[in-house]
């Protein structure tokens, strides 16, 4: 056809290439972002399960059932525990076997990469509640106790993304209903998730 098409020039390679190389370096942050944000949501969402799961089998069981918070190591475990003796969940019990654990221990940070439970400690809680470096503000035990009736240890357990987003959940006591919140830093406001 035409004798001179001879493929591109060196320029216009160098063009096209420079071009890629911007569109991918825009992109690279927001895929972190969006990476950051999905790591976060599942590890609400796995929060939350395990919240669900308590209450269930506190109602199937007619025992309190509870998930119970440790620090191993300065790290976060969660799992699932069971009053097998009628007196109430608690520590000591759960040490000696009396109220067994079915569920975990789950190791938070090892589960959700760059997702830990943690608070920025001047950060006002989403029912208002003043700032507090404790990211499990369940009562002293750190245990999201529920009865056989559904209600519920009263309180919020904070989630916080490599990237710093936060996130919170919040069990309402009387019903053990369960929301979850996104803190909007640039309204500086929590918002329902």
């Amino acid at each position: 056809m035409f004798s001179n098409d001879r493929g591109a020039s060196l320029v216009e390679l160098l063009a096209v290439l420079a071009l890629a190389g911007v569109l991918a370096g825009l992109s690279a942050p927001l895929s972190a972002n969006t990476l950051d944000t999905g790591r976060i949501r599942a590890a609400s969402a796995f929060l939350s399960s395990r919240f669900r799961l308590a209450r269930i089998e506190a109602v199937n069981r007619s025992a309190n059932v509870g998930v119970v918070f440790d620090q191993v190591s300065g790290q976060w475990e969660i799992r699932a525990c069971r009053d097998a003796n009628g007196n109430g969940l608690r520590r000591a019990d759960i040490a000696s076997g009396a109220d067994p654990c079915f569920d975990g221990p789950h190791r938070f940070a090892s589960m959700f990469a760059g997702v830990d439970i943690a608070v920025d400690p001047l950060l006002t809680g989403p029912v208002g509640e003043p700032g507090n470096p404790d990211p499990v503000r369940l009562g002293t035990p750190d245990i999201a106790s529920f009865s056989p009736t559904g209600s519920c240890t009263a309180g919020s357990v904070f989630l916080r993304s490599s990237k710093g987003q936060q996130f919170a959940i919040r069990i309402a006591g009387a019903n053990g209903r369960l929301r979850t919140f996104r803190y909007d830093k640039t309204p500086h406001a929590w918002f329902q998730f």
